[in-house]
């Protein structure tokens, strides 16, 4: 637990900087084709009332408010001030629900009781200190009879880019740089453990499946070094020698030659993807 509360202090505290290449880079080669997945899970409808907890730059956020268009109400939650000003920068797409953004933790959502249709929470849950609690919070938050999507990534071995990286942090930096970046985002990937959170958060129909996605970094090993700027271990990296950044770049290649071909990139990442019921 101590890793996962390490990356999301680092997202809290994170800049505005810092989240922009967090948004250039990872929204849409991962967590955007993630996004309209989840959303394909949960069947949004026109009209309805959404939150979306830990939203960051705000990905499934607006999806969904395209989802339940101008009639619909949505609100956006996060921690992070920098993503908060990240995702209300962006211009609204087209035909969409307004969007309220909120800054609050998962544990005390800033949100009525019964006052919303879905709740949706895409790769935060992981990183929540009280997962029972904000479980809770997200059931409050619900009318009877509404639908709970959730997504968390498998464990790190079913993501082979970032297990690239891993391999390479730990090559060059020690067992114990590399263990805090494993154990953030794919540090929950137990399927039954996520359907017992719900069941015993008392949710009904839960209901929760792999699903695999493939993922494409063009700018081959050297973009996917990048995305450590948006790890909890960011600031070790940054202030790594010259010698050392040297050192690291040689190791990420190393460790992903087997998904790299002609200089891209080209592998997948698996997540598992809850849904329940608030019953009515």
């Amino acid at each position: 637990m101590a890793s996962d509360l390490e990356w999301s202090a680092s997202f809290a505290m994170a800049s505005s900087g810092a989240m922009s290449f967090y948004d250039d880079i990872m929204v849409p080669r991962l967590f955007e084709p993630w996004a309209r997945l989840l959303l394909d899970k949960m069947h949004p409808e026109s009209g309805q009332a959404v939150l979306d907890v830990a939203c960051g730059p705000g990905t499934v956020t607006r999806l969904v408010a395209q989802s339940v268009g101008p009639s619909g109400r949505v609100t956006g939650c996060d921690l992070s001030p920098a993503m908060l000003d990240l995702a209300r920068s962006k211009d609204p797409i087209d035909a969409s629900a307004p969007i309220e953004y909120l800054k609050c933790s998962a544990d005390a959502l800033d949100v009525a009781d019964g006052s919303v249709d879905l709740v949706t929470c895409q790769q935060g849950l992981q990183f929540f200190p009280n997962r029972p609690l904000a479980l809770a919070e997200m059931r409050r938050a619900l009318r009877p009879g509404g639908k709970l999507g959730i997504a968390v990534w498998c464990r790190i071995d079913d993501c082979p880019p970032f297990l690239a990286l891993a391999n390479a942090l730990e090559e060059v930096l020690g067992s114990e740089v590399a263990a805090t970046y494993r154990g953030g985002p794919w540090g929950f990937g137990d399927a039954p453990a996520l359907a017992r959170l719900a069941n015993e958060g008392g949710f009904t129909d839960v209901d929760v499946h792999k699903y695999e996605l493939p993922v494409v970094f063009e700018g081959g090993p050297h973009q996917l070094q990048l995305t450590l700027g948006a790890a909890s271990v960011a600031t070790i990296v940054a202030q790594l020698s010259e010698a050392d950044q040297s050192a690291l770049s040689a190791a990420v290649e190393h460790a992903s030659r087997s998904i790299t071909k002609d200089g891209v990139i080209r592998s997948h990442a698996a997540s598992h993807i809850l849904t329940a019921v608030k019953d009515r």
